[in-house]
């Protein structure tokens, strides 16, 4: 399976492989999102769920397909030396709309739990300059999710 991740992110993305290069991006964004939750020692119980409601609707794909996606998700971000990849993959290929959803639903992870700490502060800080999102619209990026956990919870 690693032999698998290593060839999706060392490939380059073309577009005569539209599905695999898909996969790729789904795998790194959901990388991201998994970093995020585990970057605080642990991911907790609320946490975990809300990366198995987020991955199925935002990446348009079924529980199964949403659950596999988490799964090698977990294994590129615990194989991974570094960010870089993910977010090159990212930067490459996601535009600034979708580069701001991104960064909305990584605040939405570090903020489920109620708790920012400074890791996580740090790593949201990282992936937005690496992928290219000014500080005002990370900014936004929080408020809005903020604004989607509130509105989870009512």
């Amino acid at each position: 399976m690693l032999d698998r991740l290593k060839k999706l992110f060392n490939s380059p993305v073309t577009s005569t492989s539209a599905p695999e290069a898909a996969d790729r991006l789904h795998v790194a964004a959901a990388a991201l999102l998994v970093r995020a939750a585990q970057i605080d020692g642990h991911i907790d119980d609320g946490e975990a769920a809300l990366l198995k409601r987020l991955i199925g609707p935002y990446f348009g794909l079924g529980e199964t397909e949403a659950q596999e996606l988490l799964e090698q998700a977990h294994a590129a971000i615990d194989a991974a030396n570094d960010l870089f990849q993910f977010t090159q993959l990212i930067n490459t290929n996601f535009d600034e709309s979708h580069k701001q959803m991104l960064m909305q639903l990584l605040w939405q992870i570090v903020l489920s739990d109620g708790v920012v700490d400074d890791y996580e502060a740090n790593l949201l800080r990282r992936v937005a300059g690496l992928i290219h999102v000014s500080d005002q619209d990370a900014g936004a990026a929080r408020k809005a999710a903020e604004t989607a956990l509130a509105a989870q919870q009512d």
